[in-house]
């Protein structure tokens, strides 16, 4: 299996293992995936399997949230899938560090069941997105890993994994 990996900026082509630029526009954006994914896959994004108000445990996208204080980073999991076919699209593993979060989107990542970018938007929350990496692998799954910064802190750390079938026929 080739594992094609690279880090911003500017990855061209070749470093995508044949994807085509709507595939690599979605893993490279520093905006909402969510809208993207639907307009690639012809169908609305819903949340699966969503779990949320862990407690992080360990390292990774944890130390990038740690805090002083008393709100420890939380870990929200879920699967964002195909309204109408089910398909799993993503599954993504986000720490938030809830001190970071306005209290109403913390309240909402916390219980409510909406992509993330939603929630950033119904809140009007500004943010900044820095991609940390991204990857593809040789049978056309992707991985990546970004910070979603808010008022110039990180707030949410997200891992995301892609599955083929969200780049099945993305020019």
């Amino acid at each position: 299996m080739t594992k094609h990996t690279l880090m911003p900026p500017g990855p061209n082509a070749a470093e995508f293992g044949g994807l085509g630029p709507a595939a690599r526009m979605v893993l490279t954006t520093d905006g909402t995936v969510t809208p993207m994914l639907e307009q690639l896959v012809g169908e609305r994004i819903v949340t699966a399997r969503l779990r949320h108000g862990e407690p992080a445990t360990g390292a990774g996208p944890a130390a990038a949230t740690s805090r002083t204080g008393p709100d420890l980073p939380l870990v929200r999991t879920t699967e964002l899938v195909g309204a109408r076919s089910g398909t799993v699209y993503i599954r993504a593993r986000t720490v938030l560090a809830p001190d970071a979060l306005p209290q109403p989107l913390r309240t909402d990542l916390t219980t409510a069941g909406e992509p993330i970018g939603r929630l950033l938007r119904k809140h009007r929350v500004e943010s900044f997105r820095e991609l940390v990496s991204c990857s593809v692998a040789g049978d056309g799954s992707a991985h990546r890993r970004y910070r979603v910064y808010i008022g110039g802190v990180v707030a949410l750390s997200i891992e995301e994994s892609f599955s083929p079938a969200c780049f099945t026929g993305a020019g």
